[in-house]
């Protein structure tokens, strides 16, 4: 019974082991590219951007652009859409072929109706045009957002 017990707790260990290594290689992986994202610290964004305003609806999938021309450190992105009754889904692309997230209600820490992080990258934000994917992840009617 002994030996089982040992056989199965070496078991659960190597999985956890192996969880947390695939775990890190993703976490390796992106700060390879050097992109950091992480909630954002305020809302005042040292480089603001305009915002735009959009409407959704379930499983509908919106396209918007962002123009990076300068050399910045820090690139803010908030999707604030305010009904938590509702669920939006962002995905960023980088003019350097990154993707992140996808991120939901919950990425920066609360459920608010907003997604707001901060991607930093010690290297530099890439330079060009930035992509962001907002999905009707859980919509009822039509949301209105701002990105």
């Amino acid at each position: 019974m002994i030996k089982k017990i040992g056989i199965v707790l070496l078991f659960l260990l190597f999985s956890a082991g192996c969880a947390v290594a695939e775990e890190n290689l993703a976490s390796d992986e992106l700060s390879a590219q050097g992109y950091i994202v992480t909630p954002s610290k305020n809302d005042n964004d040292p480089f603001p951007i305009l915002k735009t305003s959009d409407t959704i609806t379930q499983g509908e999938t919106n396209w918007h652009y962002k123009s990076v021309s300068s050399y910045i450190t820090t690139l803010d992105v908030n999707l604030n859409w305010g009904n938590t009754g509702n669920s939006l889904r962002l995905t960023i692309y980088t003019p350097d072929g990154v993707t992140l997230g996808p991120y939901y209600d919950s990425a920066d820490g609360s459920i608010d109706g907003k997604i707001d992080l901060d991607i930093t990258n010690s290297n530099g934000i890439a330079t060009g045009t930035w992509n962001y994917k907002v999905y009707g992840y859980s919509v009822y009617g039509t949301e209105s957002y701002t990105i």
